[in-house]
């Protein structure tokens, strides 16, 4: 058996999305998922699969909780920012021993890129460290995301090369890029982030577009999720510097809209100072878009291993100018044929399948 632990609620559009995946590809039987949170059973989307699914969200659920990681063969935390389950999991050695982090990026990066910690997050640091320390193995994408973790923590986790289905998956994507072939809209759309956290560096990005000559041109800017007076501060500032011509994407979308708006934009400037928002990326590339990301964080390195071209927002904030909605579409379709082949179902499937048998 198979135990998944995760936190409900979080990105639930890729748990959702990785529900449905589990469940057409494995045998459900062979899976269960635990989840973590405030008012779990509503929150979680159990969607129409019929893998058992338990929400700890009381005492009385501690201990079918315990029996089933004992039970496990095999752990898969998705992301360790469940603060409670980490807590369960620091207690119990032999689990940790067959536990697998899938990382997701902000469950790593984020007490790194601050510079002052409050008393709890030292205390939730110095878990996830022994933590860390303690597991079989660690799973992302981007393999330099773990390279930096050998860095920061003593471990000998073994490394697994993993990636999520994502919620706009490539038949979404191919529908949503015809219709916008399909579009008379003349206008210039940049997209800037994904979402509400300070990590996006929305503000150097909002500086750099100010000063370009050419104002026929629209900034989309997605803050459904994250900080909420973070997403106001950046909405302010945006619609004063480019009034309407800035569009906050303030609601959560379901996946066939936010499929439309990715097929609508031109560019799309990520400024994380670390690895984030890889869905919103890997979809834009297949869609053929120009891509701009900062050349000093672990994307940049992956992207440029695969053979994919993307452009250095460091540069661009350097000298900013109109060349951002200048694309050869050869590139782009050199892209879209890279993304197909490195992250198709069947590639997802393959990889999900060699982390099981182990």
């Amino acid at each position: 058996m198979v135990v998944h632990l995760l936190l409900a609620g979080y990105k639930s559009a890729y748990t959702k999305k990785f529900l449905e995946f589990l469940a057409e590809n494995f045998p459900k039987n062979e899976h269960v998922v635990v989840a973590f949170g405030r008012n779990c059973s509503q929150r979680i989307n159990k969607t129409n699969t019929d893998i058992k699914v338990l929400c700890v969200d009381s005492l009385r659920k501690l201990p079918t909780y315990f029996r089933l990681v004992k039970q496990a063969r095999l752990i898969i935390a998705h992301s360790l920012f469940f603060t409670r389950g980490l807590m369960l999991l620091f207690t119990k050695p032999s689990v940790l021993r067959k536990t697998i982090w899938i990382l997701w990026g902000g469950d790593l990066y984020n007490y790194w890129v601050k510079e002052h910690h409050n008393p709890k997050e030292k205390i939730i640091e110095f878990v996830k460290s022994v933590v860390i320390k303690k597991i079989k193995g660690v799973g992302c994408l981007v393999k330099e995301d773990y390279e930096f973790l050998k860095t920061k923590y003593a471990t000998s986790a073994r490394y697994f090369y993993v990636f999520y289905p994502n919620p706009v998956d490539f038949s979404l994507l191919d529908s949503v890029r015809n219709m916008a072939s399909l579009s008379s809209s003349s206008k210039k759309k940049c997209l800037i982030g994904n979402s509400a956290t300070e990590t996006n560096k929305h503000l150097e990005i909002l500086q750099a577009l100010s000063k370009l000559k050419e104002e026929d041109f629209e900034i989309i800017c997605p803050l459904s999720y994250g900080d909420k007076r973070y997403a106001e501060k950046i909405i302010e500032m945006g619609q004063r510097i480019f009034g309407t011509r800035f569009v906050p994407l303030t609601q959560f979308l379901s996946p066939d809209e936010y499929a439309k708006i990715l097929a609508s934009v031109d560019a799309a400037i990520f400024n994380h100072n670390r690895q984030q928002g890889l869905g919103n990326i890997l979809a834009l590339l297949y869609l053929g878009k120009k891509v701009y990301t900062r050349s000093d964080i672990p994307t940049w390195g992956f992207f440029q291993r695969l053979g994919i071209t993307v452009y250095d927002t460091k540069e661009f904030l350097q000298k900013p100018d109109n060349s951002i909605f200048d694309f050869d579409e050869r590139i782009g379709r050199r892209n879209s044929e890279i993304i197909a082949r490195e992250f198709s179902e069947e590639r997802c499937v393959e990889v999900w399948r060699n982390l099981f048998s182990n």
